[in-house]
């Protein structure tokens, strides 16, 4: 919530700018960091993920915008864990990541420096360990938060609030993994804030900084057999943070 407060404190310092119709194009690295709550030994996941953003906006009369963003990711990064069916023999190795967030998002203005924004989110992407064994993830949320774009007098532009999660999907393939069941894991809802920060060095051009991920309870469980392992299977509560440096056309 301070988080909220302190946006919507700047935003209100800064001019007004007009909602206009146009093109978003942008790519750059992310910062990218997965942990678990296992024990005895910790999972983590740690690396760089290079990203490319397109989107387009458009004014809705008078009174609101809306904007569509899709953001779409690649990399490897290093895994620090353990091996599946024995959490205490210690395993580094790469894990893959493919994904994307599509977005849809309207804008209100409240005062003539700040707009209100509500958007939906689904995320979907593919975690792949070079063990070949892989988890495919969907899930649903909704941002609510306040922003104000770059304008012709001030090149900066600000935006932030929180995330909460409406609906989480994990497939964790476990019929790859020799049971002949699949069933799907829940992990428990998140609620994260986010951060957006930029400045327009020239007319079309800016550099911007963001902020977001997921902090997932843990899942449900499945009880799972085959002829060899018995046991229950669960997602344990996972943290993900994702730190971004792009540079952005519009």
């Amino acid at each position: 919530m301070k988080l909220c407060v302190s946006v919507i404190a700047l935003c209100l310092l800064l001019p007004a700018s007009p909602a206009r119709a146009g093109w978003l194009f942008g790519g750059g690295f992310e910062h990218f960091s997965w942990v678990e709550d296992t024990a005895p030994l910790e999972l983590k996941e740690n690396g760089a993920l290079f990203v490319f953003v397109a989107g387009y906006s458009w004014p809705l009369g008078e009174k609101f915008s809306a904007e569509y963003r899709g953001r779409y990711y690649v990399g490897d990064v290093e895994y620090n864990g353990f091996l599946l069916y024995d959490p205490t023999v210690p395993v580094t190795s790469t894990t893959n990541y493919t994904g994307t967030t599509q977005q849809g998002k309207l804008r209100h203005p409240v005062t003539p420096t700040i707009d209100v924004s509500m958007g939906l989110d689904l995320d979907w992407w593919q975690r792949s360990l070079s063990t070949n064994q892989h988890e495919d993830y969907r899930i649903v949320s909704m941002r609510i938060g306040a922003e104000h774009p770059v304008s012709p007098s001030v090149p900066w532009q600000l935006g932030g609030g929180i995330k909460f999660t409406l609906s989480t999907h994990e497939n964790a393939h476990f019929d790859e993994l020799g049971f002949d069941q699949n069933p799907a894991l829940e992990p428990g809802q998140s609620v994260t804030p986010y951060l957006d920060v930029g400045f327009a060095f020239s007319p079309h051009w800016s550099i911007v900084g963001s902020y977001d991920g997921f902090s997932f309870g843990t899942s449900n469980d499945v009880p799972l057999s085959n002829a060899s392992i018995s046991g229950v299977f669960y997602q344990p509560a996972s943290d993900m943070r994702v730190f971004g440096l792009r540079l952005e056309y519009r």
